[in-house]
């Protein structure tokens, strides 16, 4: 069973991996440099507030899951997650489910 705390961290987690991935385009010398400027700012805001809604709840409490952005199935996500980590564990073994595995 996933629980409120372990979806926060999940939501924080897919808004990093989101982050990541915009600046990882953001990486070229192609496109629109305001545009892809834009996007990184919009996915470090997405961030900064799943990070937020996280943290500023009451001790023990749940998160806003409201101002979380995940995908309809958790367990698919933290999946998706762990593909992504151990793609770019940097010849690190980040074991097979780093995230789901915390879960």
């Amino acid at each position: 069973m996933i629980t409120d705390d372990s979806l926060a961290r999940l939501a924080i987690a897919w808004e990093a991996c989101q982050l990541a991935e915009s600046a990882r385009a953001a990486v070229t010398v192609e496109g629109d440099p305001l545009a892809r400027a834009q996007e990184v700012l919009r996915a470090a805001e997405r961030y900064a507030a799943t990070v937020h809604a996280f943290t500023s709840r009451p001790h023990g409490g749940p998160a806003a899951p409201m101002s979380w952005r995940l995908p309809e199935a958790p367990e698919e996500a933290a999946e998706d997650l762990d593909d992504w980590v151990r793609r770019h564990a940097d010849g690190e073994d980040p074991g097979p489910a780093p995230i789901s595995g915390q879960l």
